[in-house]
């Protein structure tokens, strides 16, 4: 949720308090991800987006999309050969379905 706590996650994929505080923060003032990097699921990603919507990080081979609906925030990854503009749009355009459900 945007306090940072987390709802649900995939098998294998964990959300430590820290990296949901961190990333929920972000929203809001993205300065701290954009100068340190974010982390999730304890790894390192360059932010290459983010607003108060849209949160995009980028690693090695792969990366992260994490977008701010009412209640929650929602996150996705890929790995190459996937690539960031499939998730990114994947992850968007499930959180304007969550958002037109009311969360």
């Amino acid at each position: 949720g945007h306090n940072g706590g987390t709802w649900a996650t995939s098998s294998g994929f964990v959300v430590s308090p820290q990296e949901g505080l961190d990333l929920a923060a972000a929203f809001k003032d993205a300065s701290n991800l954009r100068s340190k990097g974010a982390f999730i699921n304890k790894e390192k990603h360059m932010v290459v987006l983010a607003n108060d919507r849209s949160i995009y990080g980028k690693k090695e081979k792969g990366g992260f999309a994490a977008v701010k609906t009412t209640q929650g925030i929602l996150i996705g990854t890929y790995v190459e050969p996937l690539t960031a503009g499939n998730c990114n749009n994947t992850v968007e355009k499930l959180a304007d379905y969550l958002i037109e459900q009311g969360y």
